[in-house]
C-alpha cells in the first residue's frame, strides 16, 4: 500500500512538471551528438599520501601492584601516478598506485611477580596496483588496435611474540599474497564517445537565457568549445588543488568568445549556473564499437595459515565484444553491449580447465521532462566452466526504475527488479527464480562543491 502511494504521488508530479524549465530538451537537433569530438588532452599528475599516527597510555592499579603500559604505532604511504593521453583517435591511460602501511602494538606489564611480561604484534601490507588501456586509431578511419594491462599485487605479514599461560614464550607468523596480472591486445572498428557533456553545453546556454545574459542560442563554435570544457571538467581535479577554480575560469574564457561574460552577476544567479555539472541525470554514449583480442590472464593466491593448496590459474582467452549507443533525440537513448569470450586454463592441476563467458546488457533512457527520468534495464550472463564434470552459471537481471530530481542533487526513486538465477557446480545445483525486489528510495548527491573565489 504504501509502495503504491509513493508510486503514485511520483507519477503525479509529471502533470506538475508540465510548466517547468526544459533545459534544452528540444530546442536541438540531435545530430549535436555525431558531431561532438573528443578534445585533446594530455596530462600527468603525480600524488604523495603519508600518514604517521603513535598511540600510547599507562594504566595504573595500586591495589593489584599492576601498571600496564601500551604503544601503537602506525606508518603508511600511498604515491600514486596517472598519466592520460587522449583525442578523438588515441587514448593512453596509465594509473599506478603503490600502499604500504606498518603497524607496530607493543604491551608491556610491570608487576610484582612478573616485572617484564611484554607482547608485541606487527603487521606489514604492501599492495601495488597498475592499469594500462591504449587505442589508437589507424590512418584516421575507425579501424583501431588496443593494448592493455591490469596488474595488482598484495601482500601481508603478521608476527607476534606472545606469553604462554605457563610462562613460556611463543612466536607466530601468518601471511599471504594475492597476484593478478591480465595483458590483452587486440584490433576492433568504429568510435564510442561519451556526449554527456554536449547535454551540459546545451543546458547551460539555457541558463544563459533564463538569467537574461543570451538573447539568442549560442553559435554552433561555442557550444562545440562549452561541450569539450564539460567533458574536462572530471580531468582538473588531478591537477589543481582547487578545481572548481580553475574550471570556471575556462568557462568564462570560452563564453568571451562570443561576447557572454559572467562577472557581476549576484549570489543567486552564480550557483543558478554552476548548477550545471550537477544536472545531468545519467550518462550518454554515442557510437558502435566493436572488436576481438587476445588476452592472458593470471592469478595466484596463497595464505600460510591455510591448510588447503595453492590457487593459481593461467588462462589464454580469446574475447569478441560489441558495444552500441545512440540518442535517439535530445532526452532519450537505447543502448545495447554483448561480449563472448573464452579459453583453456593452462595450469595442468588447476580444477577449471576451461572457461566460458557470454555477458549481454540491452537498456533504454528517457528523460520525461527535466526532473523524471525512466530506465530499463535487463542483464544476462551465462558461463560454463570444466572442472571434470561441466559446471554452469546462469543469470539474468531486470530492473527498471523511475527517478524524480527534486533539485539537482535531491532525488526520490522507485525501482522495480526481477532475477533468475541457475547455478549447477559438480557438487551442487543452486536454482533461483522469480526474485521480485520494490524499492522506493532517497538519494542525495555530493558531486558538486562550493565555490570561493
Amino acid at each position: 500500500m504504501k509502495t503504491s502511494l509513493v508510486v503514485v504521488v511520483i507519477l503525479s508530479l509529471v502533470s506538475i512538471e508540465a510548466s517547468a524549465q526544459t533545459y534544452g530538451l528540444d530546442n536541438a537537433d540531435p545530430s549535436v551528438f555525431s558531431k561532438f569530438r573528443i578534445p585533446e588532452t594530455d596530462l600527468s599528475t603525480l600524488w604523495f599520501n603519508t600518514n604517521l599516527y603513535y598511540l600510547s597510555d599507562k594504566i595504573s592499579n595500586h591495589g593489584y601492584a599492576y601498571d600496564n603500559f601500551n604503544s601503537n604505532f602506525n606508518y603508511s604511504l600511498t604515491p600514486q601516478y596517472y598519466l592520460l593521453k587522449e583525442s578523438d583517435d588515441r587514448y593512453l591511460s596509465l594509473k599506478v598506485m603503490a600502499d604500504g602501511s606498518y603497524q607496530r602494538i607493543h604491551s608491556t606489564e610491570y608487576t610484582v611477580f612478573s616485572p617484564t611480561d611484554y607482547n608485541i604484534n606487527t603487521t606489514d601490507n604492501v599492495d601495488l596496483s597498475a592499469d594500462e588501456e591504449y587505442r589508437n586509431y589507424l590512418t584516421g578511419d575507425d579501424m583501431f588496435f588496443s593494448i592493455g594491462s591490469t596488474d595488482q599485487f598484495s601482500a601481508y605479514a603478521q608476527y607476534a611474540n606472545n606469553r604462554n599461560e605457563d610462562s613460556t614464550r611463543s612466536t607466530t607468523y601468518a601471511g599471504g599474497k594475492t597476484q593478478q596480472y591480465a595483458v590483452s591486445i587486440g584490433i576492433g572498428w568504429g568510435k564510442m564517445r561519451d556526449v554527456t557533456s554536449v547535454v551540459s553545453a546545451i543546458r547551460f546556454q539555457e541558463r544563459l537565457k533564463q538569467l537574461n545574459l543570451l538573447s539568442n542560442d549560442l553559435n554552433e563554435k561555442t557550444i562545440e568549445d562549452l561541450a569539450e570544457q564539460f567533458y574536462r571538467q572530471g580531468y582538473y581535479s588531478n591537477v589543481h588543488v582547487r578545481p572548481d577554480k580553475f574550471f570556471w575560469d575556462d568557462v568564462e574564457k570560452t563564453l568571451s568568445n562570443d561576447g557572454v561574460s559572467l562577472a557581476g552577476l549576484n549570489q543567486y544567479a552564480d550557483s543558478y549556473i554552476r548548477e550545471v555539472p550537477g544536472e545531468l541525470r545519467f550518462n550518454r554514449n554515442e557510437g558502435i564499437v566493436g572488436g576481438v583480442d587476445l588476452r592472458l590472464s593470471y592469478n595466484n593466491n596463497y595464505y600460510s595459515q591455510s591448510l588447503s593448496p595453492i590457487s593459481e590459474q593461467l588462462y589464454t582467452l580469446a574475447d569478441a565484444y560489441v558495444n552500441f549507443s545512440h540518442q535517439m533525440d535530445l532526452n532519450s537513448q537505447v543502448r545495447f553491449d554483448l561480449s563472448l569470450s573464452g579459453g583453456p586454463n593452462l595450469i595442468k592441476n588447476s580444477s577449471v580447465r576451461q572457461e566460458y563467458i557470454v555477458n549481454a546488457d540491452a537498456g533504454y533512457d528517457y528523460e520525461l521532462t527535466d526532473r523524471m527520468v525512466a530506465s530499463l534495464d535487463d542483464i544476462f550472463g551465462l558461463t560454463f566452466q570444466n572442472m571434470g564434470t561441466q559446471g554452469k552459471q546462469l543469470s539474468n537481471d531486470l530492473n527498471f526504475s523511475l527517478s524524480y530530481f527534486v533539485e539537482d542533487n535531491v532525488s526520490l526513486s522507485v525501482s522495480y527488479s526481477w532475477s533468475y538465477d541457475d547455478y549447477r557446480h559438480i557438487t551442487y545445483t543452486l536454482q533461483t527464480e522469480n526474485d521480485n525486489y520494490v524499492q522506493v528510495g532517497f538519494t542525495y548527491y555530493l558531486q558538486r562543491g562550493f565555490l570561493y573565489k
